[in-house]
């Protein structure tokens, strides 16, 4: 979708670095299990904890 954002010569309003910023501080406002973290989100699916398994060779 960005691609064909960028390719459409849409562009943001709000500088990259602000957006960065703001995405960090709502994340950070979410509880562990809603991010996307090796403790929720895709983490938390069965083909995340077996990918999980795999990297960390449990």
């Amino acid at each position: 979708m960005a691609l064909k954002l960028a390719l459409a010569g849409i562009e943001s309003v709000i500088p990259p670095d602000e957006v960065i910023k703001a995405m960090g501080e709502v994340g950070r406002m979410l509880p562990e299990q809603l991010r996307e973290t090796a403790m929720g989100g895709l983490a938390a699916t069965p083909t995340g904890k077996k990918i999980q398994d795999r990297v960390l060779k449990k």
